[in-house]
């Protein structure tokens, strides 16, 4: 239920409130606008999405107001959910009226800085999402008649009907992680395949239409082992993570395929960083990898590209938006969706031998595996 703030889509970085400083400067006299985060995750039970207002002051300063709740939230606000099918029509007894909260409470503290940090609200409900359906959001703010909006689809995470990934989801040939060669020819190549529901379509921000609602791909490998002291016995689990970056999908039809291939070359030099030299008295024994794959909607992957975003989130403090796809008077952010699937992939016995013998990775010590 809690991933809310992914390595994915070290990315999944976004900020409700601009940067302050005392020279913080302002666009016109003050007034409310708004700023809406959303990210919808069908592998989520729960979901929430920050509204909150933006500091626009010329007679106060920033810094001051950043330590104000009453400067960043609205108490005349109604935000709910509609699902809408394929063809544009919204089913009436499906809207969902979503309750404030305090992410605090819900286990995501906000981060420490100039801001305040309590009260932390956001606007949740809970469920299962349907990748049948668009979702769409609506806040109406009594006290200014305005209505914002914003549609996204919903990215299914089904193993092989929907998202398939051959290292996860194979199971007749058993495939297996293979990169004993180090020869520069060598590479692994890791599969993909995603099927959107036959009628799917989807009008994005800018005007194109999707035939598959996810628009990018990031991949990470994890690099599992255990540090064995052989001195005293004591054992600590480790793991590192090598990120395949991303990769921006082009659909066929209703469905699109991709691939990350990795040089095996890149393989040893992502363990050389990640594990770094073995301490005096420890052994390395290798565990099963875990191949994480996060796919995001075409708006959140243009959010990504335009804004370049770092260290923010649900949990975070900052943002000025230069991207927006909520449509209203007054507001500007993101509401999208994305996606994770993880699990196991055995690393072949001849790939633990040449990481046992070769001198390119002998600084690490490995000396097995802990399967």
């Amino acid at each position: 239920m809690k991933k809310l703030f992914l390595p994915l889509l070290a990315l999944m970085a976004l900020s409700i409130l601009p940067s302050c400083s005392e020279k913080f400067s302002v666009a016109a006299p003050y007034k409310s606008i708004t700023i809406i985060y959303g990210l919808l995750d069908k592998g989520d039970t729960a979901h929430y999405i920050r509204v909150e207002k933006a500091f626009l002051d010329d007679n106060k300063s920033a810094l001051v107001m950043a330590k104000d709740p009453d400067s960043s939230f609205f108490n005349n606000i109604n935000v709910r959910i509609q699902k809408v099918s394929m063809a544009g029509v919204a089913i009436a007894s499906d809207t969902i009226h979503l309750s404030r909260v305090d992410l605090n409470l819900e286990g995501y503290p906000k981060d420490s800085g100039t801001f305040f940090n309590s009260p932390n609200y956001a606007y949740k409900f809970k469920g299962v999402l349907n990748p049948n359906y668009i979702y769409r959001i609506i806040v109406n703010n009594s006290a200014s008649g305005e209505v914002d909006s914003a549609e996204t689809p919903i990215i299914d995470n089904t193993p092989t009907s929907a998202f398939y990934i051959y290292y996860l989801d194979d199971n007749t040939n058993d495939p297996q992680f293979e990169f004993a060669s180090t020869l520069q020819s060598q590479a692994i190549t890791i599969p993909y395949r995603y099927i959107a529901p036959s009628n799917f379509s989807f009008t994005n921000y800018n005007g194109t239409v999707s035939t598959v609602p996810a628009g990018v791909a990031q991949t990470f490998i994890r690099f599992n082992w255990v540090d064995s002291n052989t001195s005293t016995g004591q054992t600590v689990r480790r793991y590192s993570d090598f990120d395949l970056g991303f990769d921006e999908l082009t659909p066929s039809n209703n469905q699109t395929y991709y691939n990350y291939s990795v040089k095996n070359t890149a393989m040893y030099n992502a363990l050389k960083s990640g594990m770094g030299a073995a301490p005096v008295n420890i052994v390395r024994l290798m565990d099963r990898c875990e191949l994480i794959s996060y796919l995001g909607a075409p708006d959140f992957y243009n959010y990504i590209k335009i804004s370049a975003l770092q260290g923010t989130g649900l949990t975070g403090s900052e943002i000025q938006p230069s991207f927006t796809n909520i449509k209203g008077k007054n507001v500007l952010g993101l509401f999208s969706s994305r996606v994770m699937r993880k699990g196991a992939v055995t690393i072949t016995p001849q790939t633990i031998y040449a990481l046992e013998t070769l001198d390119l990775v002998s600084s690490l010590r490995i000396v097995g595996t802990v399967y």
